[in-house]
């Protein structure tokens, strides 16, 4: 007996109709159940008749954009969004993502490389409905965190950056944020290093490090700790 993967339900919201039609004829190929819509009351309108598994969402869209219709869909639903924007500043990426996008894709972008954004959101999604309530305690007297019982050791450094985003559960802290937490108001280069600390965090506290439930990063934002 074959087993098959159960349907995954999008929806694609585009005002471009070529637009919406390649993508929507491409994850039907990859096998994706695929509703569309070309503005944001559009897409309402199919949210409250069908739940979807992911949301793929244009923010420049007549009647309603896309950061207005985030802000309706958020008042009931936590549906996956990933927005895919022309616009490149980081105001609107922040924005968006503010207003309830799980990410952010600038245009172009391969159908590719969608398909492989949404399989790992929905991945993701999945681990972190199959896990327990958050449960976390942190000791400053000993540097550890304690996770679900298990006491887990964490480095100075690691723990401060810890600290700063279980502070502020749900809230998007940039690495300029996190470098203030660790260094006060100094100026210095450390996105790189603000990357290492967290990969080394993860390996420690997730479950699958490549897949992260508690601390999750917001393209073009920083990281967040899921509560």
């Amino acid at each position: 007996m074959t087993l098959t993967s159960p349907v995954k339900y999008l929806l694609v919201v585009e005002d471009r109709f070529n637009v919406r039609m390649m993508m929507s004829e491409y994850l039907t190929q990859q096998q994706f159940d695929v509703t569309t819509a070309s503005n944001g009351v559009e897409a309402l309108e199919h949210c409250g008749q069908r739940q979807f598994d992911c949301i793929l969402l244009d923010l420049m869209m007549p009647t309603m954009n896309g950061i207005d219709f985030l802000r309706e869909l958020r008042k009931t639903t936590t549906t996956p969004v990933i927005v895919i924007s022309a616009k490149l500043e980081e105001s609107d990426k922040i924005s968006a993502l503010e207003h309830g996008a799980d990410e952010y894709i600038t245009k172009p972008v391969s159908m590719r490389e969608l398909t492989a954004r949404i399989n790992a959101l929905l991945r993701r999604i999945a681990i972190q409905s199959n896990q327990p309530a958050n449960k976390v305690q942190l000791s400053n007297n000993g540097r550890t965190v304690i996770l679900h019982n298990r006491t887990v050791d964490l480095t100075p450094t690691e723990f401060k950056i810890l600290e700063a985003l279980v502070l502020q559960p749900n809230k998007i802290l940039s690495r300029k944020e996190i470098a203030t937490a660790l260094y006060g108001n100094e100026t210095v280069n450390i996105d790189r290093s603000i990357d290492v600390h967290i990969r080394n965090i993860r390996s420690k506290i997730e479950v699958d490090a490549e897949n992260p439930v508690y601390i999750t990063t917001v393209y073009g934002a920083g990281y967040r700790f899921q509560l």
